[in-house]
């Protein structure tokens, strides 16, 4: 019995060891130059009259002092910055609480901006990094894998990338970084009843922030065409006995735009393309305020053809 319990000691050991060893070696295999990539992210401390401090993260996307990070952290134009150490006083150039994003400026040069990849195709399940300041505890980064994309928690403005990296207080406004060192995301919020991190964060999509960051940059706010709010289910629609993609829309409100979609209403067809909704947001990012968006509806059993005039956004405080 006594060599029976060491042989099995021996085994649980060895083959301890060994699969150990192989997760080790694999996560070797992922890895990040910390010190490197954190020169970008910077640790923010929003400056206001309130005896309640904000405080967040953010990252620099300029080598001249421009940095993007998450509005809702901001309670001012002005902020305290913090740089490996250094302090810096930012202004607040420019936001768009719709997408809860927020362009800061500091006066310096030759800073380390962030590296942004060559495309922005990201794969479910690819290793990611989140670095930014939890808890205002300095600047950490957790590891986790890119769970979801697309999220819009049932307003199709939003596309919102998911992740199980670490997201805790103070992460808002960092960054979700690949394997290569660049940016995929800006961390926007947690979905998690005690507060902190459950495995469940979300963050801004690359390609948006940069889009939003520059025309913030360029103008001062972001000119963004608009046909409602509204939420909506994927489905299909039935035509000459072919099941089509078909998005039915509810809970809308588009009080401002004249001639515009109902509750009810059902989209069968986007300027001659298939009712996804990949397609419509794509229409509605591609005009600009005043422009046309045509749509075919099915609205109570009638087909109507939709001429809708756009109009600008209203920056409505948009809580993710």
């Amino acid at each position: 019995m006594r060599n029976l319990f060491l042989l099995i000691l021996f085994f649980g050991l060895f083959f301890g060891i060994q699969i150990v060893y192989f997760e080790n070696s694999l996560n070797k295999n992922i890895q990040i130059d910390f010190e490197d990539v954190s020169k970008s992210i910077v640790s923010i401390e929003s400056v206001s009259n309130t005896p309640q401090k904000k405080f967040g993260s953010g990252v620099i996307i300029s080598k001249d002092g421009y940095i993007v990070t998450a509005f809702h952290i901001l309670s001012g134009t002005l902020s305290s910055i913090k740089i490996d150490q250094e302090i810096y006083i930012a202004n607040l150039i420019g936001f768009d609480e719709y997408a809860d994003l927020a362009v800061l400026k500091i006066n310096e040069e030759n800073l380390r901006s962030i590296e942004f990849p060559d495309n922005f195709d990201f794969r479910i399940g690819e290793t990611v990094f989140a670095i930014g300041n939890p808890y205002n505890l300095g600047i950490s980064v957790s590891k986790g894998i890119l769970s979801g994309t697309g999220r819009n928690f049932g307003n199709p403005y939003l596309d919102i990338i998911q992740t199980d990296a670490a997201i805790n207080q103070g992460s808002s406004g960092g960054a979700i970084i690949n394997s290569d060192g660049q940016l995929i995301g800006l961390s926007t919020s947690i979905a998690s009843i005690s507060g902190g991190s459950d495995g469940v964060g979300f963050a801004l999509p690359a390609e948006r922030v940069i889009s939003i960051a520059n025309e913030i940059i360029k103008y001062g706010r972001v000119n963004r065409a608009w046909i409602g709010d509204f939420k909506f289910k994927r489905g299909y629609y039935n035509k000459n006995n072919e099941r089509l993609p078909a998005l039915y829309v509810f809970g809308i409100d588009n009080s401002n735009i004249n001639g515009g979609l109902k509750d009810g209403d059902i989209i069968i067809d986007i300027k001659g393309a298939e009712a996804r909704w990949n397609i419509l947001k794509a229409s509605v990012n591609s005009i600009l305020p005043g422009e046309i968006l045509e749509l075919t509806i099915d609205r109570s059993g009638e087909i109507i053809k939709l001429e809708i005039m756009t109009r600008e956004r209203p920056n409505i405080p948009q809580v993710l």
